[in-house]
């Protein structure tokens, strides 16, 4: 198993991992983590990110600082590590958290579409996106000219195709002429087996590069879940620029990811943004994650990634919300009770046991799945969200309030009935686009921190009539609804 361990740094350069790290002897790096963690449970050593996160690809002709400069200025270092016994694993779980270093294990992660049954379900899917758009009253965007102009929207998806997403792109409308699709590439991934993977930024999505296999930016299947999910963002925010971040697996029929990849991969980027990127793109960047764990079962060491708050993953996503304010979309995730994803695993299904690890985090929007008529759906997973990472990040005691709300999925195009939107992905997509949306230049809400946002969304949500007031566990606080969004203050 793979597994990620993050380790601060006491005196920087003083440090004896310092030295070790830099090393090209992995065996000094595993020697220092002996020492330190006083274990002979050693892992084997699979990779050292840090030096992939300082070391980003920029454009020609962006100067961008030296190794050893950025080097200096980070607080911990994080070693990918393997182990090929689960008790020696969770032994040295156990030492790196006395120690006070953080620790990921690797669950499976899905991707949350496809996930309905069109035998159990009835209607098989209802409406289409026209009305999908009224039930969060869409319109008042498009009266505002509010489009995602100059909002960057990235896709940490299974990849989107470039070809089919352009294609579908000029058959959406709100009532004005299309602006042009603004894709702009994104990240090729090359994961070697056992080892974090490996990333660099590609404009031209269009042209194949050898050694990336599906992992490249914009070259997704035409039909592939990171495609509905960006047209779903692209229905509200039209003029946003789009970036692909091609990280999942192939949609459900290949359900293994990894959490220390997300990591690795959210950090890269982040990477990448701050050296060059802002420059090049300015303005709000929004994340989407139609994503989550549907089994819990497959975990090793158990906890490691969904009941661990001070993992590397858990804690990248605070620091994109609170210290780079850029805006988080998740799904709540596909296991409600009454039609849950088969592949749900049996402890992880219904009221307080679905929504998991980061999409269960205060840190992040999480989405809920509705009907065009504003029905609850059946698989949409259900809250509270898991306590320990509302109390250990917000140190507030009680239940976690998610989802935080709802936004339509189970919807097909009004001129393509084969092409259905569905899943909390769907709604994810849908989310994030609202988001993108009411980040654009004149949006009265343009300026509040992604935790600000979160709340008025919140608070101005609606509920179907004969609804219980406040929050609940099937539409945390509601339905999205932009009108009232826009129309309250902030």
């Amino acid at each position: 198993m793979r597994l990620m361990v993050e380790m601060d740094l006491v005196g920087g350069r003083a440090d004896p991992l310092y030295a070790a790290y830099a090393d090209p002897d992995p065996a000094a790096l595993i020697e220092a983590m002996r020492i330190r963690y006083e274990t002979e449970d050693l892992p084997v050593l699979l990779s050292r990110p840090s030096l992939g996160f300082i070391s980003p690809a920029p454009p020609p002709g962006v100067v961008a600082p030296s190794r050893e400069d950025l080097l200096d200025q980070l607080p911990s270092l994080i070693a990918a590590v393997g182990f090929d016994d689960l008790a020696k694993a969770t032994r040295f779980f156990a030492r790196v958290t006395a120690k006070g270093d953080r620790f990921a294990s690797d669950p499976p992660i899905t991707a949350l579409g496809a996930a309905w049954n069109p035998y159990a379900d009835s209607p098989p899917l209802f409406h289409t996106r026209p009305a999908a758009l009224g039930l969060m009253r869409a319109e008042a965007l498009e009266t505002r000219n509010l489009r995602g102009q100059g909002v960057n929207l990235v896709f940490f998806d299974e990849g989107i195709s470039g070809a089919a997403l352009a294609a579908r792109f000029t058959r959406l409308s709100r009532g004005a002429a299309a602006p042009p699709l603004q894709f702009e590439g994104g990240w090729n991934v090359a994961q070697p087996t056992g080892l974090l993977p490996e990333l660099t930024f590609k404009k031209d999505w269009d042209t194949a590069e050898p050694g990336f296999d599906k992992r490249q930016a914009g070259r997704a299947s035409p039909t592939s879940h990171g495609t509905m999910v960006a047209l779903n963002a692209l229905s509200l925010a039209p003029a946003a620029r789009i970036f692909d971040l091609p990280m999942l697996p192939d949609r459900i029929r290949n359900v293994i990811a990894f959490a220390s990849s997300a990591a690795a991969a959210l950090t890269w980027a982040q990477s990448d943004i701050a050296v060059w990127m802002a420059d090049a793109y300015p303005g709000p960047w929004v994340f989407c994650h139609a994503w989550g764990v549907i089994d819990r079962r497959l975990e090793g060491p158990a906890g490691g990634y969904t009941s661990n708050p001070t993992s590397p993953l858990h804690r990248r996503v605070r620091i994109i919300d609170e210290a780079l304010r850029q805006d988080q979309v998740f799904a709540a995730g596909n296991g409600g009770q009454f039609l849950p994803h088969p592949q749900c695993g049996p402890g992880d299904i219904g009221p307080g046991r679905s929504i998991l690890g980061v999409n269960s985090s205060p840190h992040v929007l999480t989405a809920g799945a509705v009907r065009a008529d504003g029905g609850w759906i059946g698989y949409s997973s259900q809250g509270p969200g898991q306590r320990e990472f509302h109390e250990a990040i917000v140190a507030i005691p009680g239940p976690v309030e998610k989802p935080d709300l709802c936004a339509p999925s189970h919807f097909a195009e009004p001129d393509d009935a084969a092409w259905i939107s569905s899943g909390t992905s769907a709604a994810c997509g849908m989310a994030a686009g609202a988001v993108a949306a009411l980040r654009s230049p004149g949006s009265p809400l343009a300026a509040l921190s992604p935790a600000a946002l979160r709340a008025h969304l919140r608070a101005t949500a609606w509920k179907p009539p004969g609804a219980a007031a406040g929050y609940d566990i099937r539409l945390g606080h509601g339905i999205l609804d932009l009108e009232a969004a826009l129309q309250a203050p902030p």
